[in-house]
């Protein structure tokens, strides 16, 4: 069994928001008691307070998220000012929910050091090895979307946890590029990762926009850029905020979203990811995104189109569910976009959620939030990715598991289930058996028919050669006196096997009207004793 529950207040006042969306989960999942939950709220809503009436209301229940910059759901579409509780009941799949704190912004070695203790203190058992069985089958992670490099937040996941994938989104604000929030139980963090692991038979498949294919066109030529940690320092051989201030109009120090940059990690090669780039220096003439960039790179500037935005939205969930690999509905989908496509939207921003779910089936659950950046493995790589501008839409279910015997459930073994597979296996030796012996008897009758069948065709060869022999005396007895007058001319004739063969085979024809029944080398071997095995259906005939 697995449930996914949701429900979507959009009261500001907290106790009355924690209320009425615990009440709602509890009801829809029955006797199902909740294993964890994700909550997503607005930036400026009074997170504290929700987190602590959420944690009273959902005893043992944890809770990963963060603050958005908007929310989705089926039941109240793309809404700002919203809360968003998504709880997970599971009897089959468990979740292990955790947060890292205190992580830096660049330096990776620190993060990694950090996090191993951390996670020793919360009890995760970590082994770096791929064939390790107790790896998660699936993450979900919330980071700071500001204090920390999403990049480097994934790839020490993905180092961590090898065959796990992960998605999710950065937390967001609204704007003020100050500080986002981080949800764990009841705290409000800075500067952390809150996780939620699932183990066991978890079903999944994604689709996600990505780079180039998620609503935006190149502008311009790709330019040779010299970066330094999250900042541009040239492009084209110019100090970047000049090359930019020659196509655009730069004020007060900051630069839209709306417009990612498209960063080629590699000169030479298509592969591309967006970044965004949120400010620019005069005084220093760089420009600063919000994520680390590699050192030497080709950059190139985008141009939004609205209406593509809305298409691949729609196209992403569509192919998602087309490929999910089961004829049965996922049990729900989890939404994951960035700020940049509302706000290139804008007034029409909930014209993206309302558009990609207008033609899926009413009674699938979708639900998710406006992030900072976006967790998937990429499309052509299968690698865990941070992204940027991109939508990401996450498919989830149980697989399918038996109830018992050997493949039991939970792989707890009884007596009784034990005995029942003794007794299936007993009786599939003894079917096998019985088929075995089926099989002598019938090969034992095939070599029986294949003797009486030799047997036939030696008594064929010896009709057929009695058939020859009478032939070739009524060839000497009508051709006698021929014989006899040409030996008396000193001409006696010569024939050779294969002579006599045609004038017996011509003499079959004369009087039966169609040719001796054997090829006229078994013929001639017949009239000299030198029985072959014929071939039956085909006729004698000049070779």
């Amino acid at each position: 069994m697995f449930k996914i529950s949701i429900s979507h207040s959009l009261t500001s006042d907290a106790r009355v928001a924690a209320s009425a969306m615990v009440a709602k989960v509890l009801r829809e999942l029955g006797v199902c008691p909740p294993n964890a939950a994700l909550l997503f709220s607005t930036f400026g809503n009074d997170h504290a307070t929700l987190l602590q009436e959420l944690t009273q209301l959902l005893p043992g229940c944890p809770i990963v998220g963060g603050s958005s910059n908007g929310e989705v759901s089926r039941e109240q579409g793309y809404r700002v000012g919203s809360s968003l509780l998504i709880v997970f009941a599971s009897d089959t799949i468990t979740f292990r929910a955790g947060v890292l704190r205190n992580l830096t912004f660049d330096n990776e070695a620190f993060n990694l050091e950090t996090a191993m203790q951390q996670w020793q203190q919360q009890g995760i058992e970590i082994r770096f090895d791929k064939g390790y069985s107790p790896m998660p089958a699936l993450g979900l992670l919330f980071p700071d979307g500001l204090g920390l490099d999403g990049g480097s937040i994934v790839r020490l996941f993905s180092d961590t946890f090898p065959t796990t994938h992960f998605f999710g989104g950065a937390s967001a604000e609204n704007f003020t590029l100050t500080q986002t929030k981080q949800f764990f139980n009841h705290e409000v963090l800075h500067n952390a990762v809150p996780y939620l692991l699932f183990y066991g038979p978890l079903r999944h498949h994604w689709a996600i926009t990505e780079g180039l294919d998620s609503g935006w066109r190149a502008v311009g030529k790709r330019l040779d850029a010299q970066c330094d940690g999250k900042y541009i320092h040239t492009l084209a051989q110019k100090p970047a905020v000049d090359y930019l201030a020659s196509r655009y109009r730069l004020q007060g120090g900051q630069l839209s979203v709306c417009h990612p940059f498209v960063i080629y990690p590699d000169r030479g090669s298509d592969v591309h990811y967006f970044r965004d780039v949120i400010g620019y220096c005069e005084a220093t003439g760089r420009l600063e995104s919000i994520n680390l960039l590699p050192t030497d790179c080709q950059i190139q500037l985008t141009q939004p189109d609205p209406a593509t935005i809305l298409a691949v939205s729609r196209k992403n969930i569509h192919q998602a569910l087309a490929h999910y690999p089961s004829t049965d509905t996922p049990t729900a989908a989890l939404w994951f976009s960035c700020v940049s496509r509302a706000l290139v939207l804008a007034n029409d921003a909930a014209n993206e959620f309302a558009t990609a779910t207008e033609a899926i089936a009413s009674d699938l659950p979708v639900a998710g939030f406006y992030t900072y950046g976006e967790i998937a493995p990429a499309r052509t790589t299968g690698h865990n990715t941070y992204h940027s501008s991109t939508l990401v839409t996450l498919l989830l279910g149980e697989e399918p598991l038996t109830s018992t015997g050997i493949f039991g459930q939970h792989h707890q073994f009884s007596a009784d289930n034990l005995a029942q597979d003794n007794k299936a296996l007993t009786q599939a030796l003894e079917n096998t058996r019985a088929e075995i012996q089926r099989l002598q008897d019938e090969l034992a009758q095939c070599r029986l028919l294949n003797r009486v069948a030799s047997h036939s065709r030696t008594e064929e060869m010896m009709k057929n050669r009695a058939l020859a022999l009478q032939l070739v005396c009524s060839l000497l007895d009508t051709r006698f006196a021929d014989f006899k007058r040409l030996a008396m001319k000193g001409d006696p004739p010569k024939l050779n096997k294969l002579g006599l063969a045609r004038l017996v085979n011509d003499l079959h024809q004369q009087q039966y009207g169609k040719p001796f029944p054997v090829m006229l080398k078994q013929l001639a071997n017949l009239l000299t004793d030198q029985i072959d095995v014929p071939c039956h259906g085909r006729p004698s005939h000049p070779e």
